[in-house]
């Protein structure tokens, strides 16, 4: 059995979550085996809910026109993946796939709205933690997008203006 208290509470992204919202929060996860090899989430599929790495490790990978599939990340117990698609319920932005045999917990985005109007407490404390998530990764990648415009401008000598 997972305990999912401690696996939550050692994910970041309920790092800033008390004791007691994270006693609460694990009755809304339901724990999953995954087998090495197996795709949780497929990039532009339909996915819409919450990876939390309980044992195992997976891999995030991006399709890039005329090649492979990318590595973008490893993730290990403690981290998570699937928090866009949990918010939008669009088409998955990636893959995820599970590098190895393990168990992860899962939040599907029906059970977040439902903690919505049966815990509104717990779900503000969710809501807050993915909001400070999701801006943390925008910052990110609006770094990694002014260096590779400065690696393009130093490759090609153009300036904007």
């Amino acid at each position: 059995m997972v305990d999912h208290r401690a696996r939550l509470a050692a994910c970041p992204l309920f790092a800033t979550l008390p004791p007691e919202a994270i006693d609460r929060l694990g009755d809304w996860f339901v724990a999953r085996p995954v087998t090495a090899g197996e795709v949780l989430i497929e990039e532009d599929r339909g996915a819409s809910f919450l990876l939390v790495v309980a044992t195992g490790s997976l891999v995030v990978a991006k399709r890039v026109d005329g090649h492979p599939e990318a590595l973008v990340t490893r993730i290990g117990p403690g981290g998570h993946a699937g928090e866009v698609d949990l918010v939008d319920d669009e088409r998955a932005c990636a893959s995820v796939i599970a590098e190895t045999d393990g168990t992860v917990l899962v939040l599907e985005s029906q059970r977040l709205r439902r903690m919505l109007v049966t815990d509104r407490r717990l779900f503000t404390h969710v809501a807050r933690a993915l909001l400070v998530d999701l801006a943390h990764k925008v910052r990110q990648t609006n770094e990694r997008v002014r260096d590779a415009i400065a690696w393009g401008l130093d490759a090609t000598g153009e300036a904007i203006r």
